[in-house]
């Protein structure tokens, strides 16, 4: 029997065809899948755009009324909205039972995301949060070398996420540039991902120290618009974190990196070798075993992390890639809903995505007190 899950989209922007994409090349990409997705409702501040894309994804019911939307017959209430949003669409969700599906960062701030948290755990609903970094095979591949003592006793590490995307500064003002709306510029855009790959790979953060410019400081307020609005959150940070297993390390995030596009990299130095992570090549990581001497990548032979489900079940095979971002969106949203079947939490439910939030919300404290060292918990 194959499970089909009534999809309530909340948003349609562009992370919003993101999740519509992933949910409907789930049946493209695997066989026999045990879980599908059907489009059942879409709520949007606006129903004039996306009216094409709207209408061949099959959507029941498209409005712009919340009432209506959480009326429908859901199994899942996926938020791809503003960050602003988050806290008032999730806690309706959940105060209905319902299962929550949240873009990353799951909040503004940390009280906000402790506040779905608890809510969280009240409801009958399960929760997953967008950290798909995680369902890389690379990532995953880092994790079980880690903890099959590959790299013996980690030293430290450091990571980097480079974006190109706001380096024109005729670029107009956006939710994503506004502290109100987006509680945070680059770290809390980009920097969330690694924050949480970190928290993956190598366990609890004991301080965190931060620096932080925001490079463009005014932007057009709107496209060719001779007024212009002072921009109030971080184009690029970087951020010392010290583990709780005593490896410290590096994190370094810009949105102004002219010509990088999308570049991601992770490495992590041990007393018996090391790992490196390049997005480009999202199916293998690079391991050095010093042992051996000599750098060796793919065919591991290693087990899925005990707590979680092997990769191959969820991430498509390399005929029918849908490209890695498609493709991680895809094993999170798959992975979820087999959660669901199974009655079984998401390693990053809310409570997860809270302890995320809560190292964001302790580098901005620290950028705010001349990059002091903040200590965790807050």
């Amino acid at each position: 029997m194959v499970k089909e899950f009534n999809i309530g989209l909340i948003g349609l922007g562009y992370i919003g065809k993101i999740h519509l994409t992933a949910y409907q090349d789930i049946p493209l990409c695997f066989a026999h899948p045990q879980a599908v997705a059907k489009m059942s409702a879409v709520l949007r501040s606006q129903l004039d755009t996306e009216e094409e894309v709207m209408r061949k994804s099959g959507f029941t019911i498209k409005t712009t009324d919340p009432d209506e939307f959480f009326a429908a017959p859901l199994d899942i209430v996926d938020v791809c909205t503003p960050n602003h949003l988050h806290l008032e669409q999730v806690s309706q969700a959940l105060k209905l039972g319902c299962n929550v599906y949240c873009e990353k960062p799951l909040t503004r701030t940390y009280q906000e995301a402790r506040t779905l948290a608890n809510l969280s755990e009240k409801s009958t609903g399960k929760t997953h949060t967008a950290y798909v970094l995680r369902y890389i095979p690379a990532i995953r591949q880092m994790k079980a070398i880690i903890q099959a003592g590959g790299i013996g006793e980690v030293y430290h590490f450091r990571s980097h996420m480079f974006h190109g995307s706001y380096i024109d500064v005729n670029r107009p003002m956006s939710w994503r540039l506004r502290k109100s709306t987006s509680g945070g510029g680059a770290f809390m855009d980009l920097g969330a991902h690694l924050v949480d790959m970190t928290r993956y790979l190598l366990g609890e953060v004991e301080w965190v120290r931060a620096e932080m410019r925001t490079c463009i400081p005014e932007r057009p307020s709107s496209m060719g618009s001779s007024q212009y609005e002072a921009v109030d959150v971080d184009g690029w940070t970087l951020c010392t974190l010290q583990m709780k297993n005593g490896a410290v390390g590096l994190i370094e995030v810009t949105r102004m990196a002219a010509g990088a596009g999308e570049a991601t990299q992770f490495e992590i130095f041990g007393s018996k070798g090391a790992l490196a992570f390049d997005i480009r090549q999202p199916d293998t990581v690079n391991w050095f075993d010093l042992k051996r001497k000599q750098w060796i990548s793919g065919g591991l032979e290693l087990p899925a992390p005990p707590e979680e489900r092997p990769i191959e079940q969820i991430w498509p095979t390399g005929k029918y890639s849908q490209g890695t971002m498609t493709n991680s969106h895809l094993a999170s949203s798959y992975d979820f809903m087999l959660n669901i079947l199974e009655d079984k939490s998401s390693s990053i439910d809310f409570r997860t995505a809270a302890a995320v939030q809560e190292i964001i919300e302790a580098a901005y404290i620290s950028s705010e007190h001349h990059s002091e060292c903040v200590r965790l918990p807050l």
